[in-house]
């Protein structure tokens, strides 16, 4: 089993910053931002992070594709990206946010198109391994479902598209 520095090393001060020396509470403060580790401390976190891998995605590429069947689970460490259903942009995700989640826990089909709008580096818990990781560590599945309701009352919101968006849209 990896030290805890060494998880924190290998998963977030890259996206810190490549240059600093290693430093545990830079790291920890890296993680402070995510909705996903709220209330949590750096133990926590690092033990969290120990199920996950890592993968990186070029500028373009569909990471999910909606109605299509998912069983891995994402953070984003560095990068942005477009989330998007039947066609129309409904979120950007950056650093900390997560996605994948509805596919995993639900019918394994994801909702939405989630698309790297920059060179995107990922934290993946791969083979369903999301309903563990909740089991392991109960307030990631709190937070968890604090951000999806968030999401929900965001989406259900809108009544038609946002007017940028339909300008844009070629359907």
């Amino acid at each position: 089993k990896m030290s805890d520095m060494n998880i924190l090393d290998r998963h977030i001060r890259p996206a810190v910053d490549e240059a600093a020396e290693p430093d545990a509470h830079l790291a920890a403060a890296a993680l402070s931002g995510s909705p996903l580790f709220r209330g949590m401390d750096q133990g926590e976190v690092t033990a969290a992070l120990d199920a996950f891998d890592e993968q990186s995605f070029n500028a373009g590429h569909r990471i999910t594709l909606e109605g299509l069947r998912g069983a891995d689970f994402y953070i984003i460490v560095s990068g942005r990206a477009r989330v998007s259903v039947d066609g129309w942009r409904v979120a950007t995700l950056e650093r900390g946010d997560f996605f994948g989640e509805l596919g995993v826990l639900g019918d394994g089909l994801r909702f939405a198109t989630v698309t790297a709008e920059t060179p995107l580096h990922c934290l993946v818990l791969p083979n369903a391994g999301l309903d563990s990781l909740i089991v392991r560590h109960p307030q990631v599945g709190v937070n968890l479902l604090r951000e999806v309701v968030t999401r929900f009352r965001d989406l259900a919101g809108r009544r038609q598209p946002p007017a940028a968006e339909m300008a844009g849209h070629s359907g």
